[in-house]
């Protein structure tokens, strides 16, 4: 799977927030438009609780019309920036360029102890334990009912965030796949002596 190295991605310490929580994305301008099928659900969430959306490696004029604001991405500074999150999105047309895709971004937050809400689309659906991790959301109303639920708990998402980051440890970390691959590549190795 694909995986991320635990000494980089740290848990967040502090207490969960109860004020505006940050629902944030992470990406780059050629996804970017993906954020654009979620304005309607998240103008839902925003009657119902304070949220700021960030958009991370998305251009500011990508984002006209939503309520999310660009944040330019910095390799140095991207864990800090992920960290800022209260919920992590992934949402994705369920077409067969995005059937592919590797749900990295999800494993990111995940790693960082950030609880997650994605589209039930490829690999997102063995990454997101619903209920447990986060929520996978199909329609816009899936999308609106779960980011209220989260960011109207605060301890849900202190919940959701440890068990996100209990599964990356357990199954997307460089620290518990390498060895596995060592073992694998030493077994192609014999096999081809």
């Amino acid at each position: 799977p694909t995986v991320v190295d635990l000494d980089r991605y740290s848990c967040s310490s502090s207490k969960p927030r109860t004020e505006a929580v940050t629902v944030g994305w992470i990406g780059s301008p050629a996804t970017a438009g993906y954020l654009l099928s979620l304005t309607t659900a998240l103008e839902n969430v925003a009657l119902c609780h304070p949220i700021r959306c960030i958009a991370i490696g998305a251009r500011p004029d990508q984002l006209r019309g939503t309520i999310f604001q660009a944040q330019t991405w910095s390799e140095s500074g991207e864990v800090d920036m992920l960290k800022a999150f209260d919920i992590g999105i992934m949402p994705l047309p369920d077409e067969p360029w995005e059937r592919g895709k590797c749900g990295y971004k999800l494993i990111q937050y995940m790693a960082c102890g950030i609880p997650v809400v994605a589209s039930p689309v490829g690999a997102n659906i063995d990454i997101v334990q619903p209920g447990e991790s986060g929520e996978l959301a199909e329609t816009s109303d899936d999308w609106t009912q779960a980011l209220i639920r989260l960011a109207s708990d605060p301890h849900l998402r202190q919940r959701m965030g440890h068990a996100g980051r209990r599964r990356v440890e357990k199954i997307y970390s460089l620290q518990s796949q390498s060895g596995r691959l060592i073992e694998m590549l030493r077994t192609a190795f014999l096999r081809s002596t």
